[in-house]
């Protein structure tokens, strides 16, 4: 006979009990559970796409990161992308870019002709842009719409020069150069077939690509690409801005073209090695910044934008592992980094006191991108032509055996710009041809590889015909 407590079976009571217990802790479970589940407000990540390498990306995003700006606008993370110009277009069609940064000027009037940029318009950028000046030695440090809204801004600047390996220099017998032409002298091509000059491939280096535009800028179309294609004579051509800068630093060769942070790095690393910045010949650059226009995080965005403007995000600009010049001076005054920096004070003095070249942006925009190509086919694509033709010349002057006139008749031969044959009409690579396929070149892959292909071709057969003239002049073979 079952037992009976207050009139309940025990056994049913005891039961009870047990759907009580265990609803009460399941209870207690889905109910905690579904706390830690609860949607939590997710971090942004800000995405930007990038000509700046990792040490920058890195120590620029753990500085920002620890910001109360950062906290503030809930940014947790950054992702960077480093395409090569050519590419940034295509990258950014694909979504999701918030910001671009560093690349120089032109990829970012490319940005801006193509309608890739929004105004930086947030009180905070607004506030931190007044602290920087409109144009540095003559040169843009804003660029503005129609409107007279920033469309970029400088977040450093840059200027453009050479490094030299004083070591290589002497050990060699060759002195110690001061300006471009210097580098595309027969006394640079005396060691040839062995180069004592580093290039880098115009597609492959926005730095080397304003190294030559300031060259054709201040000598001049002809004359400009006189000195480029025999500089490239005496050159080894590199993929890349770093292996250019990476030859002179390891005494591969006597001189990299370099911009100015490169050489400072470089001047660190190794007391052998100096940075010139060639004597009225060169150019100040502003680096830009800019809002993209396929940002979800506009207000963030620009609060990161306002960040590196500010004097703590200019301060990281001379981190011994980066060396740039900022574009606000006062970082030197107001932080501790600027005062411990007074070598970088000094260089940044003397960048922003350097009148240089006239330089003009929208022309060089309006050849830029059939210049950097027509650079590879001649330079690059039939480089061991072109040394062999240089070669020739310069051991025939330095050895006596062609007078100057004659040096100077060969030199006009070898550089002048190329021309060739297409359907019965003759076309030669004059600064008007070059404007007119730009924008051909710039959207037309098939065309540009087709045209490269022709150039290369042509090239090569001047090359070749200046050899056989100083052969027959020397009676060489």
């Amino acid at each position: 006979m079952s037992k009976t407590v207050g009139g309940l079976n025990i056994k049913i009571l005891a039961l009870i009990v047990v759907i009580v217990l265990v609803g009460g802790i399941g209870g207690y479970y889905f109910f905690t559970m579904n706390q830690g589940t609860q949607p939590q407000e997710k971090g942004i990540t800000l995405t930007i796409i990038t000509r700046h390498d990792t040490t920058i990306q890195r120590t620029f995003e753990e500085a920002f990161l620890k910001t109360n700006l950062a906290k503030q606008y809930n940014i947790t993370d950054i992702k960077w992308l480093s395409p090569v110009p050519g590419l940034w277009d295509e990258v950014i069609d694909q979504g999701g870019i918030d910001i671009a940064w560093g690349g120089g000027p032109t990829l970012f009037d490319l940005l801006l002709e193509d309608n890739y940029l929004l105004p930086l318009n947030s009180s905070l950028v607004i506030s931190e842009m007044e602290n920087i000046n409109d144009t540095i030695a003559g040169a843009p440090m804003k660029r503005f719409n129609d409107q007279h809204q920033v469309m970029w801004v400088a977040a450093a600047i840059s200027s453009f020069g050479f490094t030299i390996n004083k070591h290589f220099l002497s050990t060699n017998g060759l002195p110690e150069p001061d300006t471009w032409d210097d580098l595309a002298s027969p006394t640079f091509g005396k060691l040839l077939p062995t180069p004592s000059v580093a290039m880098g491939n115009a597609p492959a280096t926005t730095s080397n690509t304003r190294i030559y535009e300031i060259i054709l800028e201040g000598f001049g179309w002809e004359d400009g690409w006189s000195i480029l294609v025999r500089m490239g004579g005496n050159a080894k051509i590199y993929q890349g801005s770093v292996e250019t800068q990476s030859a002179a630093e390891t005494g591969e060769v006597g001189v990299s073209m370099s911009i100015d942070f490169y050489g400072y790095t470089t001047q660190l690393k190794n007391p052998d090695c100096k940075y010139v910045l060639p004597k009225g010949q060169t150019i100040v650059n502003g680096d830009p910044i800019a809002l993209v226009k396929t940002t979800e995080h506009s207000e963030a965005a620009q609060a990161f934008i306002a960040w590196v403007l500010s004097v703590d995000g200019q301060a990281l600009w001379l981190n011994e592992n980066i060396n740039r010049m900022p574009v606000r001076g006062d970082v030197f005054t107001k932080t501790d980094a600027g005062k411990n920096r007074q070598d970088l004070y000094a260089i940044f003095n003397e960048t922003i006191h350097n009148i240089g070249i006239p330089f003009n942006d929208s022309r060089v925009l309006s050849y830029e991108e059939a210049m950097r190509y027509y650079f590879e086919a001649i330079i690059t694509n039939a480089h061991e032509n072109l040394v062999n033709a240089w070669k020739a010349i310069v051991d025939a002057y330095l050895s006596g055996k062609i007078d100057n006139a004659t040096y100077n008749q060969l030199v006009q031969e070898l550089t002048a710009p190329i021309s060739w044959t297409e359907d019965g009409t003759t076309y030669t690579f004059t600064i008007e041809y070059a404007q007119s396929i730009n924008n051909r070149v710039k959207t037309d892959t098939a065309f540009t590889q087709q045209m490269q292909s022709i150039w290369t071709q042509a090239a090569i057969q001047q090359y070749d015909a200046v050899l056989d003239h100083v052969n027959q002049l020397t009676g060489g073979s």
